[in-house]
C-alpha cells in the first residue's frame, strides 16, 4: 500500500513537473523567403530540442511591427533591430507610446544588410542618379510595417524626397514579401529591389540567378544620415552573389545586427534555459544560416538597443562571466 502510495506521489510529481516546463512559445521572425524567418526557425529547433520541455513556433512578421507584438504579449519572441529597438523603447517614430514590456534573451546576432539592386542592364549606377536626380524606376519594396520599409523612407528623407514626389515624377512602387520581390524582379515587373536581409540573402541569391543583377552601393549622404538612427555602414563582401554582374566588388551598404525580444512577463526560468540552449549549442546554432557564423558568447549582450536582458537570459550571462 505505502509502495503504491509512493508511486503515485512520485507520477503526480512528474507530471506536475512535466507541466511547469512544458510551454509552447510563438516567435514573430520576417517575411517568408527571408534569413529571420529561416533563422527564426533554426533557433527555434534548437530551443525546441534542447530546452527541455519549451516548445517554439516562429510565425512571419517585420522589424517595426515585432516589437509592437512582443511588448503586447501577442507574441512572447520576436526579432528585433537596435535602431527600432530604441524607438521602441523610447515611444519615437514609428511608435506611439514607450514600449516598457520588452526584454532581451540575446543580441549581436546576424548582420542584416540593405540591398539595392538594379537590373544589369539598367543605365543606373549609383543610389544619387535615383534619388536626386530621380530617373525614374519601377521598384520593389516590402510593405509599410517591416523595417526595410521604415529605413527606405529614411533615405528618401535624406535626399529630401518622399512617395509622393517620387510618384509624381513617374515611379512605381510594389509592395510584396522577399520571395514576391524576388519573382517580381524575375519576371522583369520591376525594375530594382530595395531590401534588408542577411547575407547571402535567399530571395537576392533567387533573383541574381531568374535575371542578371548589379548592386548598387548606399550613398555617403545616405549613410550619414542613417547613422542618427543607430544604423551603421558595411560591406556586401565579394562573391556574395556569384552571379551578380558586380559580384566581384565589395559593396557599401547600411547593416544593423539582430536581437532576440522577449516578453518580460516570459518566466525567468523561460528565459534561462532559452538563452542556455542557443548558447551551449553554437556549433549547431552557427549551421543555421552564414551570418551566424561569426557569432560568439560575448556577442550576446552587445547591440540591444537599450532593451534590458531578460532577468532569466542575464543570469545565465552572469553564471557564464559575459557580465558580472
Amino acid at each position: 500500500m505505502k509502495k503504491l502510495l509512493f508511486l503515485t506521489i512520485l507520477v503526480s510529481l512528474i507530471l506536475v513537473t512535466s507541466l511547469v516546463y512544458a510551454q509552447t512559445l510563438t516567435w514573430t521572425a520576417g517575411g517568408v523567403g527571408g534569413g529571420w524567418y529561416t533563422i527564426a526557425g533554426g533557433i527555434s529547433n534548437i530551443i525546441n530540442e534542447k530546452s527541455g520541455g519549451i516548445t517554439v513556433k516562429v510565425i512571419p512578421g517585420g522589424g517595426t511591427v515585432n516589437p509592437r507584438l512582443v511588448d503586447k504579449g501577442d507574441c512572447e519572441l520576436g526579432w528585433g533591430l537596435p535602431f527600432l529597438n530604441v524607438a521602441a523603447w523610447n515611444g519615437e517614430d514609428p511608435y506611439d507610446k514607450k514600449h516598457s514590456n520588452l526584454r532581451a534573451i540575446a543580441g549581436g546576432m546576424s548582420l542584416n544588410f540593405f540591398h539595392f539592386y538594379v537590373a544589369a542592364d539598367s543605365p543606373i549606377k549609383t543610389m544619387d542618379e535615383v534619388f536626386k536626380q530621380k530617373k525614374t524606376l519601377r521598384m520593389a519594396i516590402s510593405p509599410a510595417g517591416t523595417s526595410d520599409e521604415w529605413v527606405f523612407r529614411k533615405v528618401l528623407a535624406a535626399y529630401k524626397t518622399d512617395y509622393k514626389e517620387l510618384e509624381a515624377a513617374g515611379f512605381k512602387f510594389f509592395r510584396g514579401s522577399y520571395a514576391e520581390q524576388a519573382s517580381q524582379f524575375k519576371d522583369k515587373n520591376v525594375d530594382s529591389v530595395f531590401t534588408f536581409l542577411a547575407t547571402p540573402g535567399a530571395a537576392v541569391t533567387e533573383a541574381s540567378i531568374g535575371r542578371p543583377l548589379r548592386l548598387i552601393h548606399f550613398s555617403p549622404e545616405a549613410l550619414q544620415s542613417l547613422k542618427q538612427y543607430g544604423i551603421e555602414s558595411g560591406k556586401i563582401v565579394a562573391g556574395t552573389y556569384p552571379k551578380a554582374a558586380n559580384a566581384n566588388e565589395d559593396v557599401t551598404t547600411a547593416i544593423a545586427g539582430s536581437v532576440i525580444l522577449v516578453n518580460k512577463d516570459v518566466a525567468d526560468d523561460a528565459a534561462y534555459r532559452m538563452a542556455k540552449a542557443i548558447h551551449e549549442n553554437l556549433d549547431q546554432f552557427r549551421k543555421i544560416h552564414g551570418s551566424l557564423v561569426p557569432y560568439q558568447l560575448k556577442d550576446g549582450v552587445t547591440g540591444l538597443g537599450l532593451i534590458p536582458l531578460h532577468p532569466g537570459a542575464e543570469k545565465y550571462f552572469k553564471e557564464k562571466g559575459v557580465i558580472k
